[in-house]
């Protein structure tokens, strides 16, 4: 009887499967080619969003990771190669991203504010150089230090499909 408790007590650990994180259709892995990650049909999404700021530190964890997501397709068109890091990013940048697809909704987590400007280089190719340069390290810490400053003040906006400050009183 001890033993049941000590296997059916203990909550697990949050865990996502990013590899599986893009669009679906009929059971289908495709390339999205524009848009934030949680607007496309995705299980895997789902469990992130019904997480809610519980997933956060889980995706910051997941910066650091250089496994690459082995995919049919790629999750994002005409990305080569993702790790599970760079799925992990985008997919922080994408929550704290509005319906417009053009605003962040957290003070310095914008793509350029954390990777610096994009000089005309593609997105992936201005993470990758981000990577090179500084580590992956250093972007997990930069979300960590962003979560830690604001994660109090956050909620989920279901119309909107992104995390919000809340107003301020």
């Amino acid at each position: 009887m001890l033993w049941g408790g000590i296997c059916y007590g203990q909550p697990q650990p949050l865990r996502f499967d990013l590899s599986k994180i893009g669009l679906v259709v009929d059971g289908r892995q495709m390339c999205e080619d524009k848009g934030r990650l949680q607007d496309y049909p995705s299980k895997v999404m789902n469990e992130i969003i019904a997480a809610r700021p519980k997933a956060i530190p889980v995706l910051t964890d997941m910066v650091t990771d250089t496994r690459v997501a082995k995919t049919n397709e790629p999750i994002i068109c005409y990305w080569p190669e993702m790790t599970i890091g760079d799925l992990a990013f985008c997919t922080l940048n994408d929550l704290f991203t509005d319906s417009s697809g053009s605003k962040t909704t957290m003070p310095g987590a914008g793509w350029n504010e954390i990777l610096g400007p994009a000089n005309d280089r593609p997105a992936w190719q201005q993470l990758h150089d981000y990577v090179r340069k500084n580590g992956r390290k250093s972007l997990q810490i930069k979300w960590q230090k962003l979560w830690s400053r604001y994660k109090g003040q956050f909620f989920w906006d279901a119309k909107e499909r992104c995390f919000k400050l809340r107003a301020s009183s």
